[in-house]
């Protein structure tokens, strides 16, 4: 007797709760993936980025490896080095083209060499070679 008395409260709470829950799904219409993290992130803007490459040569035109080549962020002063390949060469990769760098080419043996690369230099990717001197004495 107390089961068909609950009877039609039972169905009326059914008949309300069910609906709702179905519509709160989300729609599989194009454009609506339903998640809330997707799973790509946007991909960051590399318009604005370029790498940097060089080569260290002594006075004699020869290839310098294992020269230092400090790069210097004129804007927050991290430095990043560098240590030059076999055949003198080196390479930053994703430089900000609206920062000014500070670099500095040393090895032992040679004097200590600096340049800039501007943010006015608009070259993808940018090139910097360094020609040490030999120390005199």
């Amino acid at each position: 007797m107390k089961i068909v008395r609950f009877l039609p409260v039972f169905c009326a709470f059914f008949a309300i709760v069910v609906p709702a829950f179905s519509q709160a799904r989300p729609s599989d219409t194009p454009g609506n993936s339903g998640t809330v993290f997707p799973n790509k992130l946007p991909k960051p803007d590399k318009s604005r980025q370029r790498d940097l490459k060089g080569i260290v040569k002594d006075d004699a035109d020869a290839p310098v490896e294992g020269a230092v080549v400090k790069l210097k962020d004129m804007q927050t002063g991290k430095v990043v080095d560098f240590i030059t390949k076999k055949d003198g060469s080196y390479l930053f990769y994703e430089l900000n083209m609206d920062v000014d760098y500070e670099l500095t080419a040393i090895h032992d043996g040679f004097t200590e060499l600096k340049k800039t690369l501007s943010r006015y230099d608009s070259r993808k990717p940018a090139t910097l070679d360094f020609h040490l001197e030999r120390k005199k004495g």
